[in-house]
């Protein structure tokens, strides 16, 4: 496995550098969201805030009981779990339509088949670990339809042709299905916990293993399961799948020939996003010693394009083609657009430095004026 730390010595750019703009919430950023023109994040305190994206201005600020867990959007509706409950905002607006108390800590939330979906969990504090999980249907008035308990809690909740992927730790240490007639278990040839997952819609659905190994769901089947490495902490799919391991490794699928590289820290989240060419890559931030490095790597060879350095961890991440979002535990969230992105890397560093210094003053002036 090739260590890109030791062979990487080039200078670096700060993340503010590449930002379009950045905005801050009232602690650490548990999840940043972008929906047609809206950049939603949510915070541990339970701060959620809205921003039209196009303009990084503030919409609406609300606070919640907290801590906020997850999100996702439908037409002009955004469904936040954050504490026990799970709660229908309108977008533009920030009015609550209604809230829904349910049982355990609300973890995931997504929007599938007209109905909204809500993963659950209980944490058992003699055996130190989540020994109850629970999914939620509930419908669009905010009603309760169905629930169902699971073997496990879920560690990831994705949407494949209207139903439910739910990818569960101990006992089960697999996959559940879930539709409206109920939820099935499918076995894996060798079960293991799943750590983290990601997919669904138009593409596979992929789940991470504790032992380093990687499922990929195709029409609710197991296509293949391979052996990457350390426990899987964050997992992305865009015509292939790219892990991020608990020993600072990434390592790809068969699609980008398996590649494997070391980045030498803590990896908790990675997204494909906007590249330095036309095709999408895999952004990866690594933290260790402090501070944090994010990669741009190439997903086709696993070769690193940019380095990018920041002085707070990042923790959640959203991408798109053209987008990638990250917030980080000191409560910023960063914006970076392609365009920006590959406009600002043909600049000296010297020059990309000043501009970040100017923005960090405007930045600070404005939160002094309350503006």
């Amino acid at each position: 496995m090739l260590e890109v730390r030791e062979r990487f010595s080039m200078d670096v750019a700060n993340l503010e550098s590449y930002s379009s703009y950045v905005r801050e919430v009232d602690g650490e950023c548990v999840f940043v969201r972008v929906w047609n023109n809206f950049l939603f994040s949510g915070s541990r305190s339970g701060e959620v805030t809205c921003w039209d994206f196009s303009s990084g201005v503030e919409l609406w600020r609300s606070v919640f009981e907290g801590p906020c867990s997850d999100s996702d959007c439908d037409d002009e509706v955004f469904f936040l779990t954050e504490s026990d409950n799970v709660h229908a905002i309108r977008m533009h607006s920030g009015e609550v339509d209604w809230s829904v108390k349910l049982e355990g800590s609300s973890d995931f939330v997504r929007i599938s088949n007209g109905f909204v979906w809500v993963t659950t969990s209980v944490y058992n504090f003699e055996i130190q670990d989540y020994s109850e999980g629970v999914v939620w249907q509930i419908d669009f008035e905010g009603r309760v339809r169905n629930k169902w308990e699971t073997f496990g809690r879920a560690w990831s909740l994705s949407d494949q042709e209207g139903k439910l992927v739910l990818g569960l730790s101990r006992p089960r240490s697999g996959y559940a299905i879930v539709s409206e007639n109920g939820i099935d278990y499918p076995e894996l040839e060798k079960p293991q916990p799943v750590t983290t997952g990601n997919g669904g819609g138009d593409v596979p659905v992929v789940l991470g293993h504790s032992n380093g190994s990687v499922s990929e769901i195709v029409d609710h089947v197991v296509k293949t399961v391979s052996q990457v490495g350390s426990s899987v902490r964050a997992i992305d799919y865009f015509g292939g799948w790219v892990a991020g391991m608990d020993s600072g490794g990434v390592s790809s699928s068969e699609d980008f020939g398996s590649w494997s590289i070391n980045l030498g820290g803590i990896i908790d989240v990675l997204s494909f996003g906007p590249s330095l060419v036309a095709e999408r890559g895999i952004w990866v931030p690594s933290w260790r010693d402090g501070k944090s490095v994010i990669f741009l790597i190439n997903p086709k060879g696993g070769s690193v394009d940019l380095e990018i350095s920041h002085h707070s961890r990042i923790v959640s991440v959203f991408g798109g083609e053209e987008v990638i979002c990250f917030g980080d535990d000191a409560g910023c969230v960063f914006v970076l657009e392609g365009d920006v992105l590959r406009r600002r890397f043909s600049m000296p560093l010297k020059e990309m430095e000043d501009g970040s210094r100017s923005s960090e003053l405007r930045r600070k002036i404005r939160g002094l004026r309350g503006g």
